[in-house]
């Protein structure tokens, strides 16, 4: 009940600063795999499937696999990960065991702070030009995905 609750606040947070137009932007992302930056606002343009993940994490990697799917049947769609709760070098790392092909972050300290923190992994968020459009926590099929993306 409590981590429904605390999704529940994460969500009606990132809701607040989606609409709020200044949000996303303030939000500086490096690249795990190249060390690019770019900011949250740049990289939820278009259709875009963004899952927070943690390296230990098993349904972690089964989404994963799911937007990887999500993507191959919809083109339009780009999944992204976030990592969060562990170092730099081992969120790198588990981008390779989760075997996610895509762009890969680590979230800022400050979009955690300002959520409140993630109640657990895998979060998806769903966005279609910066709104966001849809989140589930847990695990999610690539059919469910779909349906939500308009794929």
């Amino acid at each position: 009940m409590l981590s429904r609750l605390c999704f529940g606040l994460v969500l009606l947070l990132l809701s607040s600063y989606v609409t709020a137009g200044t949000g996303l932007a303030q939000y500086s992302l490096k690249n795990l795999r190249s060390g690019e930056i770019t900011d949250l606002a740049t990289v939820t343009q278009g259709t875009v499937a963004l899952m927070f993940y943690e390296p230990d994490c098993s349904w972690c990697r089964k989404q994963a696999q799911a937007l990887t799917e999500l993507q191959q049947q919809c083109g339009n769609v780009t999944p992204i990960a976030l990592g969060i709760n562990a170092s730099r070098l081992a969120l790198k790392k588990a981008l390779f065991t989760l075997q996610f092909p895509f762009a890969g972050f680590m979230a800022p300290h400050q979009l955690l702070q300002d959520l409140g923190g993630i109640p657990a992994t895998p979060i998806t968020l769903v966005f279609k030009q910066q709104q966001l459009i849809g989140a589930f926590r847990g695990y999610q099929p690539a059919t469910v995905l779909q349906t939500k993306t308009g794929c």
